[in-house]
């Protein structure tokens, strides 16, 4: 395992390259393989700030798992923005999808990842592409984790894309099994019955329209009962609970927990009453970030741990 702290790297496939920053938290070196979590970025940042606006790296140390920052290069788009919304980078071994896998196979092969527990998540356009991530590539991640992001293949252009942070996209039953017929050729590779997704989403986002992560779920829902379709599962079925609750002197919450037919935790909606267009939970002044909120990295680590095991 390399030095503590911050690596940087560099990763080239279809699409292009990027630059990348991986975070290793102490005492990772004699250890058992680590986990992975990918996380990306939203417009106009980059790694490190990433880094401080969710507080992973904080998670990463007291949890003992590897995070990599993919960078978003001007050149590919002005605003740093990854470009969930161009077809050009909505599928497997083309676009920004191939250069986030090859950055993956790259950090497992340099470190000790454990390949069963890789994971990917992501903010507003960082969110947007990580389902496609997760879709195009389900033989490397393990599971989804999306804040104030959209469904798969959401848009096909710059003005479909400003539609769907106003008002969301297309049917999401209909991407849904866009999402696993865009699964198949990862699939071949490792077989997959569940593709677990936790979602976030503030009521006053200003900038994507709370809607979408509804329509996230709903497509995941449509996906996953696609998985265990082809896996020759019958009576596949998706139960909710609601529950309600508050962080001390911050906002109210409300909890969705979807668990499949054998009561197996599948999906989770968290929506935030009176954050805006910000990560929930970290305790930094940053615009993009609000401590009234859940700790939504707490509570993504959480997640995949317990719907992973």
């Amino acid at each position: 395992m390399a030095k503590e702290g911050w690596v940087t790297g560099s990763a080239r496939a279809a699409g292009g390259s990027r630059d990348y920053k991986l975070w290793v938290p102490p005492g990772l070196v004699n250890e058992k393989p680590a986990p992975l979590l990918m996380l990306l970025h939203g417009c106009t940042h980059g790694a490190e700030e990433m880094a401080e606006i969710s507080g992973m790296n904080e998670v990463a140390n007291r949890n003992h798992f590897l995070v990599v920052y993919p960078e978003q290069s001007r050149l590919a788009n002005l605003l740093k923005c990854w470009n969930w919304f161009d077809p050009k980078h909505q599928s497997r071994d083309a676009g920004e999808p191939s250069i986030l896998a090859e950055i993956v196979r790259q950090v497992c092969s340099l470190y000790g990842v454990d390949s069963e527990r890789v994971y990917i998540a992501g903010v507003s356009a960082g969110g947007a592409m990580a389902v496609i991530a997760a879709a195009t590539y389900p033989d490397l991640f393990s599971a989804l984790a999306v804040a104030a992001g959209a469904e798969f293949q959401a848009a096909q252009g710059v003005s479909e894309g400003l539609v769907v942070m106003k008002q969301g996209g297309p049917d999401p039953v209909q991407q849904g099994r866009a999402a696993f017929a865009a699964m198949k050729p990862g699939l071949a590779r490792k077989s997959r019955k569940r593709l677990p997704v936790i979602v976030f989403h503030g009521t006053e986002d200003a900038s994507v329209n709370p809607v979408n992560a509804n329509q996230i779920i709903a497509q995941w829902g449509e996906t996953n009962a696609c998985l265990a379709s082809a896996a020759g599962e019958t009576g596949f079925s998706i139960s909710e609970k609601i529950v309600g609750e508050i962080v001390p002197k911050g906002y109210a919450y409300d909890r969705h927990i979807y668990a499949d037919q054998r009561g197996h935790l599948l999906m989770e909606k968290w929506i935030v009453k009176g954050l805006g267009h910000a990560w929930s939970g970290t305790a930094k002044e940053h615009k993009y970030c609000d401590p009234k909120g859940p700790n939504a990295s707490e509570e993504i680590w959480r997640f995949f741990r317990e719907a992973t095991s």
